[in-house]
C-alpha cells in the first residue's frame, strides 16, 4: 500500500542477490537443455549397444562431415546503466504500463532510494500520470515533450535524466505550483479505485511530500496516530492540511484560526482541539 511501501518491496526485488540467483537459474536451465548435455545424459542412461560395422561407421562419418553447422544465436543485448529510457525495459509485459516495480528499477539505474526521494514522484507528476501507481506509454513519451523534465530537447537516456535530477526537487516549486503536486501525491498513491488513503499510508507519505512547508507536521502525525487503524484520509482532508499549514500559525496560538467561522474539514477542527488539550496537560 502506498508509494513508499510498494517501492521498497519492488526495489528489494532488484537487489544483486536476486539478479545473481536469476542468472544462475537461467544458466542451469540453458546448460541442462543444451544438445551436448542432453546427449551425454541419454548415453549414460542407455544400455550398451552392439559395435557398428566399419562400413556403417564410415558412412555415418561422411554424413556428419557433410551436414552444415548451425549458426550460433546472437546473445541478446544487455541494458547498460545510463542507457536509453526505453518504455519496454521498464514496463510490465502483462499490464503494458510502468508499475511501481518498473519505477523501482529506474530508481536503481539512477542510483536513488525510491522510498525517500520525492523527485521520483515529481517526475511522475511532470509526466502527467493519470492513474494510481503507473505510467502509460503515452505518458512515458513525455520525457521528450515536457520542458520541465531534464530530458526535454536532449537525448532520452538515464544519464541525461540523472544529470538533471536535482532540477525536479519539489522544494523549487512556489506554493501555487506545489499545491497541484501535493494533490498528485495523494492521487498517485491511492489503491485502484479507492478515494482515500489508509491511515498508515498517510502517516508514511505525508512528511515525505509536505517536507518543510508545514509547521504542524509532527503534531498532525501524532494526532493521526490516535485514530483507529482503519481510519481513512480523503482527498479534501489531505489537501486542506496543506492549505491549513500555509494559512495558520504555529501552536498554541494558531494565528489565523477562527473556530466560529472556520470552513475547514472537521478533522482539522479536531486537530486544533487535540493540540490545545495536549498543551494544557503539559
Amino acid at each position: 500500500t502506498g508509494f513508499a511501501r510498494e517501492c521498497r518491496r519492488a526495489y528489494a526485488a532488484f537487489c544483486p542477490c536476486w539478479s545473481l540467483h536469476r542468472s544462475e537459474r537461467q544458466y542451469s536451465k540453458s546448460f541442462s537443455s543444451s544438445p551436448r548435455v542432453a546427449e551425454t545424459g541419454q548415453q549414460a542412461a542407455m544400455a550398451p549397444k552392439k559395435r557398428k560395422s566399419a562400413a556403417k561407421t564410415k558412412t555415418a562419418t561422411k554424413k556428419k562431415a557433410a551436414s552444415p553447422k548451425q549458426p550460433k544465436k546472437a546473445a541478446s543485448p544487455k541494458k547498460k546503466k545510463g542507457g536509453a529510457l526505453d518504455f519496454d525495459v521498464y514496463a510490465d509485459a502483462d499490464e503494458g504500463v510502468v508499475t511501481f516495480e518498473g519505477l523501482a528499477q529506474l530508481a536503481d539505474d539512477l542510483g536513488i532510494d525510491p522510498s525517500s526521494d520525492t523527485k521520483l514522484l515529481a517526475m511522475c507528476w511532470r509526466l502527467g500520470a493519470e492513474k494510481p501507481g503507473c505510467l502509460s506509454k503515452e505518458e512515458w513519451a513525455r520525457f521528450a515533450e515536457n520542458r520541465h523534465l531534464p530530458t526535454y530537447g536532449k537525448a532520452q537516456t538515464v544519464s541525461v535524466l540523472k544529470a538533471g535530477w536535482n532540477s525536479l526537487d519539489p522544494n523549487f516549486l512556489d506554493n501555487s505550483e506545489f499545491k497541484p503536486f501535493f494533490r498528485f501525491c495523494f492521487e498517485f498513491n491511492r489503491e485502484g479505485t479507492k478515494r482515500f488513503l489508509e491511515r498508515d499510508t498517510a502517516l508514511a507519505l505525508l512528511p515525505l511530500c509536505v517536507e518543510d512547508r508545514s509547521r504542524h507536521t509532527q503534531l498532525f502525525l501524532e494526532f493521526l496516530g490516535t485514530k483507529p487503524e482503519d481510519f481513512k484520509l480523503n482527498r479534501d482532508q489531505w489537501c486542506s492540511f496543506l492549505d491549513f499549514s500555509l494559512a495558520v500559525g504555529e501552536a498554541p496560538e494558531f494565528s489565523g484560526w477562527d473556530a466560529e467561522e472556520s470552513s475547514w474539514p472537521i478533522l482539522l477542527d479536531e486537530f486544533v482541539e487535540f493540540c490545545q488539550a495536549k498543551l494544557k496537560e503539559s
